[in-house]
């Protein structure tokens, strides 16, 4: 059968590229995709090529995404883990059709389809079960998980203490995300910062305490006592510029949590008056950086936080669903990333693969 996929062919350059499929051998299953997301940090910067990224050095062809709910659609001779008709999430790029290992450690042939050559990262070789019964806006919701486990990690790296003031910097999907993990663990008051006042009032439904445009509007408000600040400082935008601004905010003693994936260097810190003097800790937070085969206090492995996440957004004890901004059939994903790099409004960005 035939399948397509988003393509990236240079920099601001995309298309759907047709490929032939085989039907799934042993431990495997065919998933046929429902919902992908795109991310509007990573995802976006490779498609502009900025630094940082593959395809600054490398133009293409790349095969964007890692955050995939689909159906299984067959399964292969042996697998009795997961049946037709069932639904899952995986790290598998934007494509329509995909063939994917039931089991991890099965026998697994090499399978362009299910990870190409360039794709945007190595994808995890798990596969998610989801609850039967979901709705199609709780699958949407789903879609988003991938950016929900960078906003997770994050949290979990800085060890907020029930009562701690946090200040999330910048308000994407992690962001937003990072404001709600925060609040849950008993982070208090959870303030946001971003110069978009849709998006505050997005974190305002999320459980954000108070919201404000920039950092002059955060030191005017006399939520700190001059020279105190917030424990913990979430620095969630990707703006080199920003990091100097994360360390000037921050309490003294307090963490300060580098979870955006910068693209650039950055420049004019002061090391002494803004991290030194202050005793700040500062910790970067990358997927690398997780435990790859057991989950230690403060540090999770993605899978065990996959796992989590998607129960928490299938019972809706957090919120998705304000995230995604808009959705696009994948016969318009130029606009959907040309959305993605010019709308201040969008967020969270659906490709509905349902969609004709």
């Amino acid at each position: 059968m035939q399948a397509r996929r988003v393509r990236f062919i240079g920099p601001r350059k995309v298309d759907l590229e047709t490929i032939d499929i085989e039907s799934p051998a042993e431990n495997e299953v065919l998933i046929e995709t429902l919902y992908t997301c795109i991310s509007p940090g990573t995802e976006r910067s490779h498609y502009l090529a900025e630094e940082n990224t593959v395809t600054r050095d490398k133009p293409g062809p790349f095969y964007p995404g890692y955050s995939n709910i689909g159906r299984i659609a067959q399964v292969g001779p042996g697998v009795d883990n997961y049946r037709v008709g069932q639904v899952v999430a995986s790290a598998l790029p934007h494509l329509s059709h995909a063939i994917f290992p039931a089991r991890a450690n099965g026998p697994q042939r090499k399978l362009a389809s299910a990870v190409p050559a360039g794709a945007s990262f190595s994808p995890s070789k798990a596969l998610f079960a989801l609850p039967d019964g979901l709705t199609a806006d709780r699958l949407k919701e789903c879609a988003t998980y991938c950016f929900s486990r960078v906003a997770l990690h994050g949290v979990r790296r800085a060890r907020i203490e029930l009562g701690e003031a946090v200040v999330v910097l910048g308000l994407g999907p992690i962001g937003l995300q990072c404001v709600q993990y925060a609040r849950m663990n008993g982070g208090y008051p959870v303030i946001a910062i971003d110069p978009a006042e849709s998006r505050r009032k997005v974190a305002k439904t999320l459980g954000m305490d108070h919201g404000f445009a920039n950092a002059e509007e955060l030191a005017g408000s006399g939520l700190f006592k001059p020279g105190s600040g917030p424990a913990v400082t979430i620095e969630a935008t990707g703006l080199p510029e920003v990091i100097p601004q994360a360390f000037r905010i921050s309490g003294r003693m307090g963490r300060v949590i580098l979870l955006g994936s910068t693209r650039g260097e950055t420049k004019n810190v002061n090391f002494y008056t803004d991290v030194h003097k202050k005793g700040l800790s500062v910790i970067g937070v990358h997927a690398s950086t997780r435990p790859q085969h057991e989950s230690v206090p403060g540090n999770w492995t993605a899978e065990d936080d996959h796992i989590l996440i998607l129960k928490l957004i299938a019972s809706g004890r957090i919120q998705c669903r304000p995230l995604i901004t808009h959705e696009f059939a994948p016969s318009k994903v130029a606009e959907a990333y040309e959305t993605v790099c010019k709308s201040p409004e969008a967020i969270a960005v659906v490709i509905d693969w349902t969609a004709k």
